[in-house]
């Protein structure tokens, strides 16, 4: 996963994160927030429409759930960047979420 940084349209700092290394809370807290339970089918619509959906209604979740995937990143860098590119990150650890849910669970996450 990559975040690039700008000053205007130029790059100037860029994130890179692998997925395999992301934190177990980090993808609990994009299973909740994107609400992961409502996905149907998990086609590539269902799933980029969960990532807009969590980028437009919290905000703030995203900025640490983003803080927690590319260690280092600060409030005011994810302020420059482009939200198609924090979409794509959040699609991404969606997916991941979903392929380590259906690897280990067979299916929807319940509650124990």
């Amino acid at each position: 996963m990559k975040l690039n940084i700008y000053d205007h349209k130029e790059v100037i700092k860029t994130y890179e994160a692998n997925e395999y290394e992301l934190m177990f809370g980090t993808v609990e807290d994009m299973i909740d927030a994107a609400k992961l339970d409502k996905i149907e089918s998990g086609t590539d619509a269902e799933i980029v429409m969960a990532a807009t959906n969590l980028v437009t209604t919290s905000m703030d979740t995203v900025k640490d759930l983003l803080k927690d995937v590319f260690d280092g990143l600060t409030d005011d860098e994810i302020r420059h960047t482009r939200v198609s590119e924090i979409v794509n990150v959040i699609v991404d650890v969606i997916r991941y979420a979903i392929s380590q849910i259906s690897l280990f669970g067979g299916g929807k996450r319940g509650k124990n």
